[in-house]
């Protein structure tokens, strides 16, 4: 379309353009300038306050929970910034992306849509109820197959693995051809009920909030009822105290976010206070690592997430270096040497099977050490697995009272525990472990128990690591200017006296096996020990041999160790010998646990003692100065539960009598006359039945309390 001609004549300098026809006009919008960065920076600011102050919200709130009992305000205040320091990102994080989803998903348009006559909210309502109730029955699947797969295969992990995967698709893909006929019913069951609660006027129910909240409530009743009927009396009591924190965390940010909407005026007020509370907790935490080592300390074993944050960003070990050696050093026994020491911890050693108590293995080292020191014919390990075992003989504490993380096989054991060979260290001995293996000892798994070792080589093959003890304690010998020396060696070639020879046929062949990795130890002891066999027998060192557990090998029904507590698993052998150690086989009860303190006793100092230590000083016995009493002494074991120990079963020997209570069934044996354990003489003998718990009783409350009250 071209225009009309304009009425005034006026002069045309140029020949007119032909015109192009256009569109009808229109009035463009006015050009906007772009915002400012500064602008963008603070609307972003503004996006994300509400989620940042939700997120310290949450992690005060939850850190104050867990800094509940600490003690001194330091300490809670420390405890809360710890905590905050995990806790506020994670919390922010997760605000943003709920945000974010909430956003993404328009749930008020969803929710309008739905709730309209003819939506789709019964529809969704069946299937939240489908899902939810299928995943439990999936998991119930899954759970009860295994515990059958167990029963069913005697425990075979090849089986197990394999058949695992099959049960899961099979009961998920039964439990997907049930979900549409299932949600289907839910839905209808939904909308029935429904027109039933509108017809007296109310509000529809088929709304996001009843229908989630209905689905969270039912789930969690057939959680409870799955829990108590299939679980519960199976793997015992959960504990759920760990995840308090998170909950309360994540259920404050929630609440938090909400609430910033409605706090008018107040939101510049809070929105400054809590970063601000915040970041001073975090500001006394790090202070406190660095002026407070052993408040540190305290938090990281008394409060898990705190001290999962020490963990992560912190240098345990080197909080723990910073406390002077001198707090430990042990006191001087007026007029006593300090003899050379030497420990050896053999791995999965019953005591029946060496020589020193009848056995038939071929240990000749371990034989002539018996032949010239004393045996204890009834030494208990306080457990039956490493991670508790070990710790309690080098602390001198009960199982139970070791405090520590499970971290892979091994404890973490908690820093302020003292070691036998940091007693040693700061008493003026040098020191040298060579260990087996480096998931229990290397510094960087940081177990802790390689503390207070100057000298340390870690090898998983025990000749390796004899022929590495042997080079060493040789070239030292060539010193003249040697301090006294504990040295320390743990040797683990039977508990690994099944492999690469598949499952042995018969009895006899297990025997052999198991008899012929006790013969690889002993010889690997000799190989230690070599090197001091030129010194004069009043120079010789005090050897000291032990193990950490036995091993069942079929007794009462199990193949290994860590099931129960019967002889075959928790008496082990301990042979002292070396100067001063009278020859002798000693019948008095005794516990791997007294280990710690007689050492000590032994290096010529006074046994250590206090509210943190259980074990009682047996040097006495070891060098003829008391009289050994067959019915005298007391050893008590514990199976604890953690990753692979189901625990429940506690036990306690006084002289011939021992006592096992597993999960309120209780057992007497007299071991004396029946050290396998197989006549039950609970029903035969009321008194001492009577006798024995009461001991078990009292000894089972005093090592529940913590050894740091």
């Amino acid at each position: 379309m071209s225009e009309e001609a304009p009425t005034d004549a006026l002069p045309d300098p140029a020949p007119a353009e032909p015109e192009v026809a256009s569109e009808p006009e229109s009035i463009a919008p006015p050009a906007v300038a772009p915002a400012p960065r500064s602008s963008r920076i603070v609307r972003a600011l503004r996006w994300l306050a509400p989620s940042a102050v939700a997120a310290c919200a949450g992690a005060f709130i939850a850190g104050c929970y867990e800094g509940i009992g600490v003690g001194e305000p330091l300490g809670i205040a420390a405890t809360i910034g710890f905590f905050a320091m995990l806790a506020t990102p994670v919390l922010f994080a997760l605000a943003i992306v709920s945000r974010a989803l909430l956003a993404g998903w328009g749930t008020r348009e969803l929710a309008e849509q739905l709730t309209e006559e003819g939506g789709g909210m019964p529809r969704l309502a069946g299937w939240v109820m489908t899902i939810f109730i299928a995943s439990l029955a999936l998991a119930w699947i899954a759970f009860q197959g295994t515990w059958q797969l167990f029963a069913w295969t005697a425990f075979k992990p090849l089986t197990v693995g394999f058949a695992q995967p099959i049960i899961a698709v099979g009961g998920a893909l039964a439990l997907i051809a049930i979900s549409r006929p299932a949600a289907r019913m839910f839905a209808a069951i939904a909308r029935r009920f429904d027109r039933r609660w509108r017809r007296k006027g109310r509000r529809s129910l088929l709304r996001p909030l009843p229908i989630f909240g209905t689905a969270l409530v039912l789930s969690a009743v057939a959680i409870y009822v799955l829990w108590r009927v299939v679980v519960k009396h199976r793997i015992g009591p959960l504990e759920v105290e760990l995840f308090y924190a998170p909950v309360i965390a994540v259920v404050v940010t929630a609440i938090a976010s909400i609430a910033w909407h409605y706090v008018g005026r107040a939101r510049r007020y809070v929105g400054l206070a809590l970063p601000v509370l915040v970041a001073g907790s975090i500001g006394l935490a790090v202070h406190a690592v660095s002026a407070r080592p052993s408040l540190t300390l305290e938090v990281w074993g008394d409060r898990p997430l705190a001290g999962i944050a020490i963990e992560k960003l912190f240098n345990l070990e080197e909080i723990r270096a910073s406390i002077s050696l001198a707090e430990f050093r042990p006191v001087e026994k007026p007029a006593s040497p300090h003899p050379d020491i030497v420990l050896i911890t053999i791995d999965t050693v019953r005591a029946d099977h060496t020589p020193p108590y009848g056995g038939t293995a071929q240990m000749p080292v371990l034989k002539g050490l018996g032949e010239r020191g004393a045996v204890f014919s009834w030494a208990f390990s306080p457990s039956n697995v490493t991670r508790r075992s070990i710790p309690s003989m080098v602390i001198g504490a009960a199982a139970t009272r070791i405090k520590g993380r499970v971290i892979g096989w091994a404890l973490r054991v908690d820093p302020r525990h003292v070691l036998l060979a940091e007693r040693l260290l700061a008493g003026g001995y040098e020191t040298a472990g060579f260990m087996c293996c480096r998931g229990f000892y290397a510094p960087e798994v940081r177990t802790g128990l390689q503390r207070g070792l100057e000298h340390l080589v870690i090898e998983a093959n025990g000749r390796s690591l004899g022929k590495a003890a042997k080079d060493w304690v040789t070239e030292r010998e060539k010193r003249t200017d040697r301090k006294p020396l504990f040295l320390w060696m743990h040797i683990l070639e039977p508990h690994n006296w099944e492999m690469g020879v598949g499952t042995p046929a018969a009895e006899a062949e297990k025997m052999a096996l198991y008899d012929r990795s006790l013969s690889i130890a002993d010889s690997i002891v000799g190989d230690v020990l070599g090197p001091f066999s030129d010194r004069e027998p009043a120079h010789a060192p005090i050897v000291i041999v032990t193990a950490d557990h036995g091993e069942a090998l079929g007794d009462h029904g199990q193949p290994n160790h860590s099931t129960d507590l019967y002889n075959s698993q928790i008496r082990v052998p301990l042979v002292a010998a070396g100067p001063g150690i009278k020859p002798n086989h000693i019948m008095e009860t005794v516990s791997v646990t007294d280990l710690m303190p007689t050492i000590v006793e032994l290096a010529g100092f006074q046994a250590p003692s206090g509210p943190g230590i259980d074990g009682r000083s047996i040097a006495d016995l070891m060098t003829g100065k008391r009289m050994d009493n067959s019915e005298g002494g007391t050893a008590f074991a514990a199976m604890i539960k953690d990753r692979s120990n189901p625990g429940g079963v506690v036990a306690i020997v006084s002289g011939r009598w021992k006592l096992i209570e597993t999960a309120g069934v209780f057992e007497l044996y007299d071991i004396h006359s029946d050290p396998h354990e197989v006549t039950n003489v609970i029903n035969m003998r009321p008194d001492i039945a009577a006798q024995m718990r009461k001991l078990l009783e009292t000894t089972r409350a005093a090592h529940e309390k913590s050894p740091f009250d």
